[in-house]
């Protein structure tokens, strides 16, 4: 993507942890404003392994790390049907 972006065939938009090689000639330029994209988290587990202590704690980990970043740190753990 950066190597069409760096030879004028446009703009993207790439998120900070994407590596951009080292020789592709683009500049990085934080979005702000209204315009910032926002991503949604969703944890899909089976049905009662959300009470389950190692999955009980990555779930708690990621809702902490959502409220590190100014966010509401909630999120839904959605149960998949089966076994």
């Amino acid at each position: 993507m950066s190597s069409l972006v760096a030879h004028g065939f446009g703009g993207a938009p790439v998120p900070r942890l994407a590596p951009v090689p080292a020789g592709d000639r683009v500049v990085r330029v934080p979005l702000r404003g209204g315009a910032v994209p926002k991503r949604r988290l969703i944890a899909f587990v089976r049905r009662g392994a959300e009470r389950q202590p190692p999955i009980a704690r990555g779930l708690d980990a990621l809702g902490r790390a959502v409220g590190q970043q100014g966010r509401s740190g909630r999120f839904t753990a959605m149960a998949t049907k089966g076994e």
